[in-house]
């Protein structure tokens, strides 16, 4: 399909979900945002009596450059340069591709009962990825070595997705928020937060100094529901379903979990950190 219209994905049939290829060099947040509901059952789009859930595999091609803000959840990224296209197959024909069409169908209508009920698992895998292995393993039915193999191709996605993560100015925000509540702080203030935000980002070399503001922003990202703490301004309430989302959050972006003196004894961080 060209573009992502969710008028012409309601005239698709979605029993069976089909698997849909998408050229989208155009991703809106808005689009971005919709793609990430429909990564989970139970989306519905449409009107009354009418409605449709768009949950199914979906490859877009984003384009060569691809925007921070733009980039999705809960998915696999894959580096298509100029110099891999050279190395593509030619076209196939018309032919050839109603084989292959047939071919999948085939495959899919056999082993649909067995992927449903597969008991493949990637433990290894950050929370967020790790779902998205699993549903990719579940597909290689009675292949065990094609399954080992994605295994130990993932984590160098990982890798380079939690860099990332870690350097922005969420990571830091989470990296901070962990240093300061293992000092036994019961709350931190905005501007607190902000203080030891700019001190990691000065640390590794970054020219940019973040204001309260931006961290208030951050924090609402990350879902960390800040409150006035007085006549001091707004911050976080350091209590535990807080410490736990923190703690959650370190784990997806990779910061903080490191067993060190400071959080030796944070139960929280010896149970995430087993998880990763």
């Amino acid at each position: 399909m060209i573009g992502i219209n969710v008028r012409s994905l309601q005239t698709i049939d979605w029993d069976p979900p089909p698997t849909l290829l998408f050229n989208e060099q155009n991703l809106t947040k808005e689009k971005a945002t919709f793609l990430g509901c429909s990564t989970r059952r139970g989306y519905l789009q449409g009107r009354w009596c009418d409605y449709k859930d768009f949950y199914g595999s979906k490859a877009i091609y984003l384009g060569e450059d691809v925007p921070v803000g733009r980039k999705l959840q809960w998915r696999l990224h894959v580096n298509a340069t100029s110099a891999t296209s050279a190395l593509m197959a030619p076209a196939l024909s018309d032919s050839a591709v109603v084989t292959l069409q047939r071919q999948l169908l085939g495959y899919r209508v056999h082993n649909l009962i067995k992927v449903e009920n597969s008991t493949f698992d990637a433990p290894g895998l950050p929370a967020d990825i790790r779902p998205v292995a699993n549903a990719l393993g579940a597909c290689l039915v009675g292949w065990s070595e094609r399954q080992d193999e994605l295994i130990s191709l993932l984590p160098r996605q990982v890798e380079q997705r939690l860099a990332g993560r870690s350097s922005s100015l969420n990571g830091m925000t989470i990296e901070a928020i962990l240093s300061l509540a293992h000092q036994g702080k019961s709350k931190l203030l905005a501007g607190e937060i902000a203080t030891a935000v700019n001190t990691i980002a000065t640390a590794r070399g970054e020219l940019l100094q973040f204001k309260p503001e931006n961290i208030g922003h951050a924090l609402k990202q990350l879902g960390l529901c800040t409150r006035r703490l007085g006549k001091d301004g707004r911050g976080l309430m350091i209590d535990p379903p807080t410490m736990i989302r923190v703690h959650e959050l370190a784990q997806v972006h990779g910061v903080g979990l490191d067993l060190h003196d400071k959080n030796l004894h944070c139960p929280l961080c010896t149970e995430n950190k087993l998880v990763m």
